[in-house]
């Protein structure tokens, strides 16, 4: 969907970890709630933070029924650092407040991967918005493409209400429309569903006549100033924000924000005294949706950053936000797209492990696989949201036992959950994250985060501390300081 890029400008992904020396290594975290393990105390050790915008509809909108367009910060923001997820002692930052004092709304949306951000370098804070708001929109011609019985295609031509659309993006996000992409025959069984090469060229509707008999009947819903459009911005716009410095403490620092609804993703970059990383012995796979994106050049390739070679090949992407690289995650959208490998590597023993949220089996007939590690006599992995291994050791959220966990349909809570095995064939002869056995039969809907594969079987103290690197890479479910702010909601540090 997303073409080029145009001035779009920088989008904040998250890179690889990185170090400015032996004697201040630093680290980057991300999440909605995140610790940064071994930091140390001052004012000058937080290199960076940015704060993501966030978009979300709950269901399919038509104009009889509009879905509205939740974001961060609708009904708040604020950013709690404490020294550990229990707060004892914080700062609190009213990121909100700041940007509405600047002459913004407040609000940080998204498009389709592109996001409104509140930026920190280490000293001074700007917010960089990408996507504009439109209330209507202005009809300058209506032309009818084709018929269908009583459903009418149609070119929709005008302007937004607001600054100028980027010709480079094709999507958009309205209460009233759903964009689909779709211009092919399969375009009539969705109808009130919207797609264009650019929402700045106008956009092409099906619609049915028995609802609007007349084309001054949808001009007027497609004006109505209770019809919102959400787009990606021609040229982004850049507020100074007045916020203080952010310190961090001995040990540890955590982040979260108080974000009810939409809760935003931050990404932070930190100097600390030791770098926290996953066990490498024995790591003979590791995957990642961090740092990924729809347009990269090879998006089709899910690298194996242990150094094995052990790629993963995609297929089937739409390269979406169905179906593609999120902010830090990978979208299966369990209908028919994986990453697979044919292998043959030799593993007598094993443990993998999925950091992993919003698993949903789309076909209560059929399994649904979440990744599937096999080798001849062996299976293991995530089936159904539980673990499946012949040897029934599982793992959940750092914890070894003989209890399988259910972490089916919990919504976006993360979850880092998998098995180890010592059964069967000493090789692997595939590896399959989205579904199983290297194909699309029994594809799963779910976030991945991470993928950890290893030929050994780890031990409790191993997967309790590859856990705690997980909640520093991809973040975990607490809620921030919320409701706390000192008079007039100012912004408040280091009280407890």
């Amino acid at each position: 969907m997303m073409n080029g890029l145009g001035n779009l400008g920088h989008l904040g992904r998250l890179g690889h970890v990185s170090t400015s020396g032996t004697n201040h290594p630093e680290v980057e975290a991300s999440g909605r709630a995140f610790p940064i393990w071994n930091t140390k105390s001052g004012d000058n050790k937080l290199m960076s933070l940015s704060i993501h915008g966030r978009t979300e509809q709950s269901d399919t909108p038509t104009p009889a029924n509009p879905v509205p367009m939740r974001s961060v910060g609708d009904s708040g923001l604020f950013l709690s650092v404490m020294p550990d997820k229990a707060g004892s002692d914080y700062q609190l930052l009213n990121i909100k407040e700041a940007m509405k004092k600047a002459g913004h709304d407040g609000i940080l949306r998204s498009v389709n991967g592109i996001y409104d951000e509140v930026v920190y370098n280490g000293k001074e804070w700007k917010l960089i918005q990408r996507i504009g708001e439109s209330t209507g929109f202005t009809v300058t011609s209506i032309s009818t493409l084709n018929s269908n019985g009583d459903l009418r295609e149609v070119l929709i031509r005008g302007s937004v209400k607001g600054t100028q659309v980027t010709p480079d993006v094709s999507t958009f996000y309205n209460n009233k429309f759903y964009y689909t992409g779709d211009s092919t025959s399969n375009k009539w069984n969705n109808v009130y569903g919207v797609y264009t090469n650019s929402l700045r060229y106008g956009f092409t509707v099906i619609y049915d006549i028995t609802d609007y008999p007349t084309e001054e009947t949808l001009k007027a819903i497609i004006e109505d100033e209770s019809t919102i459009y959400y787009y990606v911005l021609f040229t982004p716009a850049e507020y100074p924000l007045d916020l203080p410095v952010i310190t961090t403490y001995d040990e540890q620092t955590y982040f979260a924000s108080n974000a009810a609804d939409v809760k935003p993703r931050m990404v932070a970059q930190c100097q600390v005294s030791k770098a926290l990383d996953y066990i490498r012995e024995g790591l003979i796979g590791y995957y990642t949706g961090r740092g990924r994106s729809n347009t990269d050049e090879n998006k089709n390739i899910l690298p194996d950053l242990s150094g094995n070679g052990n790629d993963l090949e995609n297929k089937n992407f739409a390269y979406t936000v169905d179906s593609g690289y999120g902010d830090g995650y990978i979208q299966y959208d369990g209908i028919d797209d994986f990453s697979g490998l044919k292998t043959s590597i030799p593993a007598t023993k094993r443990t993998v492990l999925f950091t992993v949220s919003d698993i949903h089996r789309l076909n209560e007939n059929s399994n649904a696989w979440c990744g599937l590690i096999d080798g001849q006599n062996y299976f293991f992995g995530i089936n159904n949201g539980t673990g499946f291994s012949q040897s029934g050791r599982y793992i959940i959220n750092g914890v070894v036992s003989n209890d399988n966990f259910n972490i089916l349909d919990k919504g976006d809570n993360i979850y880092v959950a998998g098995t180890t095995d010592g059964i069967g064939s000493k090789q692997i002869d595939n590896i399959t994250i989205g579904s199983t056995l290297n194909r699309s039969l029994y594809a799963c809907k779910c976030k991945i985060y991470d993928v950890l594969l290893y030929d050994r079987i780890l031990t409790e103290e191993e997967i309790l501390h590859n856990y705690k690197v997980s909640c520093q890479y991809n973040g975990e479910d607490i809620d921030g300081k919320s409701e706390e702010t000192t008079g007039g909601g100012e912004n408040k540090t280091n009280e407890p």
